[in-house]
């Protein structure tokens, strides 16, 4: 639950180097071929000097390639914790905020990934005193110079979420959507009751925007509609895009009847879906 597909990055600095891992690639299933090994000075300077925010260093990296440059640590692990996503869609910004710098934990309020979001943090925390980020909508960034307390950190954030949702119904749910399989086209329906058109053009993370920006409902002729039995899709689905899809399915099944508070809107969806990092990454996982 802390990391689907090929979302989120992992980078480390080693004497003049910087080791980022490439877009598109499962951590699960790195190797020493899926870091890319860059002088730290001169992509440091490449992001400090350079005006245009959407230009990227070198296709291969993630356009948040900025969040691990930009930052002083030794070790900065970007990853989507699915608890964190339905903490930023149910809390009120202004309650979970205190709640996450009680916890020296600092609210990044939304920004397409990028420059732009790096540079967010980086003026946010001046002072350097927070090493714990919640990205609303996104996920968390955690960072440090040591690998056993950033490991113990990451686990302890995941814990302090369990203050705020039901984490064993969270478990269950994930624990009774990721066994689905994908049959000619469909999926079983977690849950029959469940109205799906109520999330329609409300996006609750980045790669819910890129992969999946369809609209679902009952009309038989949309690429993804529902009846009480299955889930049909127009095409069969990647394993990455039906990792993410059982991703939604877990936050829908659980936020079933609540009110959303903070999603990613319509215009800014379309943006990031049709941004050239994003056409790669999509490229990438057909």
């Amino acid at each position: 639950m802390l990391c689907q597909g090929p979302g989120g990055n992992t980078s480390y600095k080693q004497g003049r180097d910087i080791f980022i891992k490439k877009s598109g690639f499962h951590l699960s299933e790195s190797d020493e071929n899926s870091f890319l090994k860059i002088d730290f000075r001169k992509i440091l300077d490449f992001y400090k000097n350079n005006p245009d925010h959407s230009e990227k260093y070198e296709n291969s990296l993630s356009i948040e390639t900025p969040l691990h440059v930009l930052s002083k640590a030794k070790y900065v692990f970007h990853f989507h914790s699915i608890a964190s996503i339905i903490c930023s869609l149910l809390y009120k910004k202004s309650d979970l905020d205190k709640l996450l710098i009680k916890e020296k934990i600092l609210p990044i309020s939304y920004i397409r990934p990028g420059l732009e979001l790096a540079e967010e943090v980086n003026q946010l925390n001046n002072h350097g005193l927070y090493s714990n980020f919640f990205l609303y909508n996104h996920g968390m960034v955690v960072e440090g110079d040591d690998l056993i307390k950033i490991n113990n950190r990451i686990y302890m954030i995941e814990n302090f979420f369990k203050k705020l949702i039901d984490y064993e119904k969270l478990k269950s749910l994930s624990n009774k959507i990721y066994i689905i399989n994908q049959e000619d086209c469909k999926i079983n329906n977690p849950d029959p009751d469940l109205k799906y058109e109520l999330y329609n053009n409300k996006f609750f993370f980045p790669d819910h925007a890129v992969f999946f920006p369809h609209q679902i409902n009952k009309i038989e002729s949309s690429e993804i509609h529902y009846d009480d039995k299955n889930i049909h899709f127009g095409k069969k689905l990647s394993d990455t895009e039906l990792t993410y899809f059982k991703t939604l399915l877990i936050i829908f099944c659980y936020i079933k009847n609540e009110k959303i508070h903070n999603y990613i809107d319509l215009k800014t969806s379309k943006n990031l879906r049709n941004s050239e990092d994003e056409l790669l990454r999509v490229n990438l996982n057909k």
